[in-house]
């Protein structure tokens, strides 16, 4: 089965303080990228959740 949105979203989260944590303990390279990767990533899904969400909105005007 696969996730929705939000639950994507909320494991793009956790895999973002996973290596932010590891980010802070450890200034690097690898750490930056891996760190600012996820961050897009949440990006990119709250987009797609906003959108969602408004789309869902919309259709309960209208049935209205």
């Amino acid at each position: 089965m696969d996730d929705d949105i939000h639950d994507q979203l909320t494991k793009a989260y956790l895999e973002y303080f996973k290596q932010n944590e590891k980010f802070e303990d450890r200034l690097s390279y690898r750490t930056h990228r891996a760190s600012r990767k996820c961050l897009r990533e949440i990006r990119r899904l709250s987009k797609l959740r906003m959108e969602e969400i408004n789309d869902k909105f919309k259709t309960k005007i209208e049935a209205k």
